[in-house]
């Protein structure tokens, strides 16, 4: 029996979560297959009721024939947080155009700082996992949904560093005062220790 969340019932998830709305079987097969998640009916019907038995969605049968399938939010509250957290990232920078808009250092600044937050989150998640063990798999499509974000803002980054060796320079430049910056911070540099230990 299949026991762990693969990498298609993480699409599949992601996907829903993306959706918010209840959606039908055929179309949520063929707006799939349409975004390159390229998976036959009988096998999204193993990884949907996997999903489902897992408490992660619902099915709902609508008529003679109909079924419906959408994220079953009262069980993962946690992604509740993870969809906040996108907003308000979709708030600051609305799109590609936006950020590439903005000075080199405030990319990387941004994309530090979503780094950031995705490592801290990842931490929470692995210790509300040794909470509820249960949840974990739950808590890891979380995740990845906030890494997958941050995917997309380390690209646009490099897209902007693809673009001269100047940007290239500047860039590396820029990261490694940042990573100074956060050295001098954790470590005392004559004892080359944490300050704090």
């Amino acid at each position: 029996m299949k026991k762990e969340i693969d990498e298609y019932c993480m699409k599949i998830f992601a996907f829903l979560v993306a959706n918010t709305e209840k959606i039908r079987f055929n179309k949520l097969h063929k707006t799939l297959n349409a975004l390159d998640v390229k998976i036959s009916k009988p096998t999204l019907k193993k990884h949907l009721n996997h999903l489902r038995k897992k408490g992660s969605i619902l099915r709902k049968k609508e008529g003679k024939q109909g079924v419906t399938y959408q994220v079953n939010w009262k069980k993962v509250e946690q992604l509740k947080e993870t969809l906040e957290f996108k907003e308000i990232i979709a708030r600051n920078l609305e799109n590609e155009k936006i950020f590439k808009s903005k000075s080199l250092e405030d990319q990387i600044t941004y994309v530090i700082c979503i780094l950031t937050m995705t490592q801290v989150i990842y931490l929470q998640l692995n210790v509300i996992g040794i909470l509820d063990p249960k949840s974990k798999e739950l808590h890891s499509l979380s995740y990845l949904l906030i890494h997958r974000l941050y995917d997309h803002y380390r690209q646009w980054l490099l897209d902007t560093c693809k673009q001269s060796n100047e940007n290239s320079q500047k860039a590396h430049d820029l990261i490694n005062k940042k990573r100074e910056e956060f050295q001098t911070l954790l470590f005392d540099r004559s004892t080359k220790t944490m300050p704090f230990l």
